[in-house]
């Protein structure tokens, strides 16, 4: 009986994994663009309009950016060339929601923008080693607690 209901629980958590993996692209990119959203319209001062369409132009960026990166993990040179053009579509439609003056500020700030992105996205990384290592831990344990 133990060994039946530990069977179905790897069965169950196999399928779960499966499906959470597919999900946290969504995540990882909803969480990527709201954090960038947030500090362009801080920094750029951007009125409500702007602000909605600077979101959505970062939701879209964000699940392309991380759709690449996971395609080609571990080829630094490839994901650098689609996401440089991903990025200059975002910087077309940029030019055209934003004023002259937040353009250019923006502009001027894109290689910043970019690098709290990258650290951003690291540290989701980082945190979610770390929450998989404690669920693989916790898996382990009532593995072990079953079988005996």
């Amino acid at each position: 009986m133990k060994k039946l209901l530990v069977t179905t629980l790897m069965v169950f958590g196999t399928v779960f994994g499966v499906f959470a993996t597919g999900n946290n692209i969504t995540v990882v990119a909803e969480k990527r663009a709201n954090h960038l959203s947030e500090q362009m319209i801080r920094e750029l001062r951007l009125n409500n309009y702007q602000a909605n369409k600077v979101r959505e132009i970062n939701m879209a960026v964000a699940a392309q950016i991380t759709e690449i990166e996971q395609k080609h993990e571990g080829n630094a040179q490839l994901i650098a060339e689609q996401c440089k053009e991903v990025l200059a579509v975002r910087d077309l439609e940029f030019e055209d929601i934003l004023s002259t003056v937040q353009y250019n500020d923006y502009f001027g700030d894109r290689k910043m923008y970019s690098k709290v992105d990258r650290e951003f996205v690291s540290s989701l990384d980082e945190q979610g080693s770390e929450n998989m290592a404690t669920i693989q831990k916790t898996d382990k344990n009532a593995i072990a607690s079953n079988a005996k």
